[in-house]
């Protein structure tokens, strides 16, 4: 089996809901139900990818046909067909060589009382993404020995962080303790992920790794949550039943996931097509900018 390592890296605001309310959130955003992080549905990634590609003749064998299309093929075959033959015309739809998993959180961008934000981590998400790496074959950006050793009230940082004075961090309301370094994760991470050394430099110095515990609570409470209203043209008012709370991850998360082939390989579409050289635009919200997010794949 042939993979590939992707990043998500958001230059927006990203909202992938679930279309469900919780607590006093109406639309929140979608997250793995066992460890509560944030996440993208395969299947939402999945459209952008195919859309963005939609003008090559090979997007229908690497993503799969789609019903429409399908059922257009089946009405054009069976116009040719003999009657006691008709049936054989209908097809089903059929898979792609291509097969995405979700995209899990890689950094989740925190306030920072220096160094404004920090890109938060954690050793299970970096454990989880060394995982399933080396389980497709795959050679991960960094290794088991790289990822550091912290307490819960802990903190890994980079010689060059710009999070700490006297290795004390303020995150959110948070006070952790600077414990280990984390510059082989963050010069690793910052190789893969960014190009500009200029991009490199802002993210080695505002990588935290963080304790599992940590995290967690930052995951939950880290996010934004926003008022939106729709007014009455007219008066300029808030029509009735018209307000709501919409939750986002934040600006400058990371997300990683793997695409993989599912077929034989004589009949791949090769992944040397697989090149994203602009901006795509992902979940709700797209009028108002939300989503716009940026590909690397490795």
């Amino acid at each position: 089996m042939e993979a590939k390592l992707l990043y998500l890296h958001a230059l927006t605001p990203v909202h992938v809901g679930t279309g469900q309310a919780v607590a006093n959130v109406d639309l929140p955003i979608a997250r793995e139900k066992a460890t509560g992080f944030p996440i993208i549905p395969a299947s939402a990634f999945k459209g952008v990818l195919r859309d963005y590609f939609a003008s090559t003749d090979w997007v229908q064998k690497a993503f799969g046909m789609e019903v429409q299309s399908v059922e257009q093929e089946s009405e054009a075959g069976a116009e040719h067909l003999e009657p006691n033959r008709m049936q054989t015309a209908e097809q089903e739809p059929e898979a792609g060589d291509w097969a995405f998993t979700d995209l899990r959180i890689l950094c989740l961008p925190v306030r920072s009382f220096y160094g404004t934000f920090a890109y938060t981590t954690c050793p299970l998400v970096l454990n989880r993404l060394l995982r399933v790496a080396r389980g497709l074959g795959l050679d991960p950006p960094f290794e088991q020995h790289n990822i550091p050793t912290i307490g819960i009230t802990g903190v890994a940082l980079t010689e060059e962080s710009v999070l700490h004075r006297n290795g004390t961090v303020y995150l959110e309301d948070l006070d952790l303790t600077r414990e280990d370094d984390a510059s082989a994760i963050a010069n690793a991470l910052a190789g893969a992920i960014f190009s500009g050394p200029d991009e490199k430099k802002l993210f080695t110095e505002r990588l935290a790794v963080v304790s599992d515990q940590v995290f967690s609570f930052l995951s939950e409470t880290a996010t934004e949550v926003v008022a939106r209203v729709r007014l009455q043209d007219e008066i300029k008012t808030v029509a009735r039943g018209a307000l709501w709370y919409e939750e986002t991850v934040p600006a400058e998360s990371l997300f990683y996931g793997f695409i993989t082939h599912v077929k034989p390989r004589k009949q791949w579409v090769d992944f040397e097509h697989l090149k994203v050289d602009a901006p795509v635009q992902i979940g709700g919200d797209a009028t108002i900018g939300r989503g716009i997010c940026r590909v690397v794949i490795r």
